[in-house]
């Protein structure tokens, strides 16, 4: 057999996979994370927040959602709490070191047409951070971590919103 010859069955195999792949991607189809094109049937409204934690998570909602809505299809019931907790004894007199903060999230997605519960639940994430010996090291240590819990918080929310409306 001829070099070229070779080279000319080699171009078709090519040609085949191109095409072959090429008719695998056309079936695939991009669609938007919270439902159809038009933002407006699925906008969310997220409740006011009571508190600087929970405050960290609306915003952070709010931005995952595409901005603020003032009359979205549906409505989102947040409550925030968070707790500091010591893990690790050390420094002088067997004080704590170390902590862990945890944020936890309990939602209620509400359909606004019909009042329907459409999701619910509760996510929970933990931050933990080093207490130094300065205060207003240890209140900035605490905040960081307590925004640090808040954001993978309101990203599990997220998740979740979402899979409950791509149904």
């Amino acid at each position: 057999m001829l070099s070229f010859e070779a080279a000319g069955s080699e171009w078709k195999a090519r040609g085949l996979a191109a095409a072959l792949g090429l008719g695998l991607l056309a079936g695939c189809q991009a669609q938007p994370l919270y439902g159809s094109m038009s933002g407006a049937s699925q906008s969310i409204t997220v409740s006011e927040a009571d508190s600087r934690v929970e405050q960290v998570v609306r915003n952070e909602l709010v931005l995952g959602f595409g901005g603020e809505q003032q009359n979205g299809a549906y409505q989102l019931n947040l409550s925030v709490s968070s707790g500091l907790s010591g893990l690790l004894p050390g420094g002088l007199d067997n004080e704590f070191s170390a902590a862990r903060t945890t944020v936890t999230a309990t939602y209620v997605l509400k359909s606004t047409s019909t009042g329907e519960t459409v999701k619910s639940g509760s996510r929970f994430a933990d931050a933990q951070l080093d207490l130094p010996s300065q205060n207003f090291a240890q209140e900035r240590a605490k905040l960081e971590a307590e925004d640090r819990a808040a954001r993978q918080v309101a990203a599990l929310v997220r998740a979740d919103i979402a899979a409950a409306l791509a149904r």
